[in-house]
């Protein structure tokens, strides 16, 4: 006589990594807080921060296929102390510095905004308000989704269990 063989089906361990589907909302929910703290440090910098010119050290546009972006470099003086700063900007807030030489700045230091450019920041604001929306809506929809996911894991999950059954060959 032969040992059985147990048949086996698709188990809950067969399905248990669609749970890391939820590491899309988290990180959803990580770029709304994140581009929330942007928008009212902006906000925070620019109404309390102090005024200084800045000098424009170093400036470039960068074209890589459909997307634009631009950096500038930029020092000033605080107390006797040089601040260099390298700061990323998009197209929009890029052309609005591309003949300066100089720009107008807010500065407070520690902020979670440090600097806001007086000419770009408009653009600035409502680039991280826009890209706020982006990700809260976002963060629904996946949200939405995962709950359906949920489902149907359970819904697998006990199926798998309801069909399980041994077959035992008899000779």
């Amino acid at each position: 006589m032969k040992p059985h063989k147990k048949q086996s089906h698709p188990t809950m361990s067969n399905y248990r990594f669609l749970y890391a589907y939820w590491l899309i909302p988290a990180y959803l929910l990580f770029l709304v807080f994140q581009q929330g703290m942007v928008y009212k440090g902006s906000m925070d910098t620019y109404e309390h921060g102090e005024s200084y010119l800045a000098e424009i050290t170093d400036f470039e546009i960068k074209q890589i296929a459909a997307q634009s972006n631009g950096y500038v470099d930029i020092r000033f003086e605080v107390d006797g102390e040089v601040i260099e700063r390298k700061l990323s900007l998009s197209v929009q807030m890029a052309q609005e510095l591309m003949e300066s030489s100089s720009v107008p700045i807010r500065y407070q230091k520690g902020a979670f905004q440090e600097i806001v450019l007086f000419p770009t920041y408009e653009i600035q604001k409502s680039t991280s308000l826009f890209n706020m929306s982006v990700a809260g809506l976002g963060l629904i929809v996946t949200i939405i989704a995962g709950f359906m996911l949920n489902r149907f894991v359970k819904r697998r999950s006990a199926d798998a269990h309801a069909d399980e059954f041994e077959i035992e060959r008899v000779d």
